[in-house]
């Protein structure tokens, strides 16, 4: 079974008054409904179901790829916001905060097309969506063949993290990886990629600048605070949640066991992971260089 999409718009008045034409161009079938909100409800061939409410919001429910239909509603907006539109990559991290579960770090390069189609999916800073819209968002990408990810499981971070001995080092040796990666990839694909944006997490711009590689160190980089505002940061962000919520469905199904996310409400269930699994274990799910740790294994 193929996952349900959920997608709601805010339109504006030209755009409420010429959706219904656009859903009965493309096949879409009225039918009734009983509530006094809405204003009509279509059914798709492969039978998905719009709801436009009397707010001129819209809901698209189903498994098929809403993208298409939504840019013949919202194109001309979409259009006016891209402006000059250069192919670029975007980085973003995600889990560097969570004492459980990985790390995971992805680039993602963006063509103008792509931009268009995640802008209109509502694509943004995944810190802002909930883990189900997520999913959502992340399905309708996961196909895409120009996003780069690297999972570092607690396991590996840990091992990283003595080698190491500075978070952000890691962090920094992770981002060049996965530019480095999609770099080579568009490079032998003839795909040219104009410059690279990071969300910076260093005080020090040197920080990543002096792990790139070669190809890495031939392109512009770009790097500032809130890089989400960037669309192919934007992107990575959320495809890296995806990846993030898939590798931490999959622990919690591996140890039978409800994993808290973050680092402020994880004591707790840290110390009863190991009272049943052992204080061993604990590495394979957490990073123990965080501070939590010793309070985890704390005798007291």
């Amino acid at each position: 079974m193929g996952n349900q999409n959920t997608f709601t718009i805010l339109l504006s008045k030209e755009q409420s008054a010429k959706v219904k034409d656009v859903l009965l161009a493309n096949k879409w079938v009225e039918e009734g409904d009983s509530n006094q909100y809405v204003v009509y409800r279509l059914r798709s061939p492969r039978g998905s179901i719009a709801l436009l409410y009397s707010s001129d919001k819209i809901v698209f429910q189903g498994k098929e790829d809403f993208t298409s239909l939504i840019a013949n509603i919202k194109e001309k907006e979409v259009d006016m916001e891209m402006g000059s539109f250069r192919p670029h990559l975007g980085v973003d991290e995600v889990g560097k905060g969570d004492y459980f579960g990985p790390l995971v770090v992805v680039s993602c390069f963006i063509t103008e097309e792509f931009a268009k189609n995640v802008k209109i999916l509502g694509f943004a800073d995944s810190k802002k969506f909930s883990d189900k819209k997520i999913m959502n968002l992340f399905n309708n990408v996961r196909e895409y063949p120009y996003y780069y990810s690297s999972i570092v499981h607690p396991s590996e971070y840990n091992t990283l993290i003595k080698k190491y001995k500075n978070a952000s080092l890691l962090l920094a040796k992770q981002h060049s990886k996965v530019i480095e990666i999609a770099l080579k990839d568009l490079k032998e694909k003839n795909i040219n990629c104009e410059y690279v944006v990071i969300d910076q997490f260093s005080t020090s711009k040197s920080r990543v600048i002096d792990e790139l590689g070669k190809l890495g160190k031939e392109t512009e980089l770009i790097q500032h605070h809130k890089g989400e505002s960037d669309i192919a940061v934007a992107c990575a962000s959320v495809i890296a949640r995806g990846i993030f919520l898939e590798e931490w469905d999959k622990m919690n199904d591996r140890y039978y066991f409800d994993f808290p996310k973050g680092s402020s409400n994880v004591l707790e269930s840290a110390k009863l992971f190991v009272s049943t699994h052992g204080e061993k274990e604990l590495s394979t799910v957490a990073k123990v260089s965080f501070r939590t740790t010793k309070q985890v294994l704390s005798k007291s």
